[in-house]
């Protein structure tokens, strides 16, 4: 105990090696080339024109620009990575297409898929929009295109073009119903299309549906077999009209005339 008493007693503080205390508030000093004194004089002095800091010696790269934007829309910027074909298919109203701009825009335009798709690569999930639209006259003129891009709008005005590019004639029994019944088989999915009499409508898939609208096919009876998926449905459809048999081409499988195919002896016409 009296060991312990002698150590704790030689690591005590001399009063001279104490910490002087602090009754009020210091001055604290900078180390500064000047000294002390004039260094806390300009920092209580405020600025004037001895004081202000020469900007014109910034670096100009930190300056930000000077001349102001003549509209409030910012210029989209795509990344390093996105690929050039995508950067420069900008969307222009310059349509490249036998059709007027007056019969263009009397075109029925239906948008049956928008969807967000997602493109993997190197740098991670690339999400974008993808459109699928059709367009037609309603007599016998049609086509569809697809389109993608980062936004819907621009989307759907990429799939719009497209479409008009792709328009076909596709051909009418009586302007109202198919020539003859079509089976046809596109990728998973088998489509039956039947022709059918006047006033019986078309009972359909709804994809097949607005694309009777936009062909003008009115009397039609389908039935959709296999995938069922919207793009699968949409390009069947138009692939089976395209390959559909001509009136021409059943009369002469039959060994009759076209007129007694047609029927127009009969006021079906």
């Amino acid at each position: 105990m009296l060991a312990l008493t002698r150590s704790l007693k030689s690591l005590a503080l001399s009063p001279s090696a104490k910490a002087p205390l602090v009754t009020g508030l210091t001055r604290r000093f900078y180390a500064t080339v000047d000294g002390n004194d004039e260094h806390h004089r300009l920092r209580h002095a405020g600025l004037n024109k001895d004081t202000i800091p020469q900007l014109n010696k910034v670096d100009g790269i930190l300056d930000f620009p000077s001349d102001k934007a003549s509209t409030l829309d910012l210029p989209k910027a795509f990344p390093a990575y996105r690929p050039t074909d995508v950067v420069l298919n900008t969307v222009t109203d310059i349509i490249d297409s036998p059709l007027s701009s007056q019969e263009q825009s009397k075109l029925m335009k239906k948008a049956l898929v928008i969807k967000r798709v997602v493109n993997m690569n190197g740098k991670g999930k690339q999400p974008s929009m993808y459109a699928l639209v059709v367009v037609g006259n309603g007599k016998g003129l049609a086509g569809y295109g697809e389109g993608k891009d980062e936004e819907v709008s621009r989307a759907v005005r990429k799939a719009t073009n497209r479409a008009i590019k792709n328009l076909r004639y596709f051909d009418r029994y009586d302007n109202r119903t198919l020539a003859a019944d079509i089976t046809h088989k596109f990728h998973a999915t088998k489509l039956y299309l039947r022709s059918r009499p006047p006033g019986f409508g078309c009972r359909a898939n709804h994809y097949i549906h607005e694309i009777c609208r936009c062909i003008g096919i009115s009397d039609l009876s389908g039935k959709v077999m296999g995938s069922r998926t919207p793009m699968n449905v949409i390009k069947a459809t138009f692939e089976a009209l395209s390959h559909q048999r001509l009136p021409e081409d059943i009369a002469k499988m039959r060994g009759k005339k076209l007129v007694d195919v047609q029927r127009t002896y009969y006021g079906d016409a």
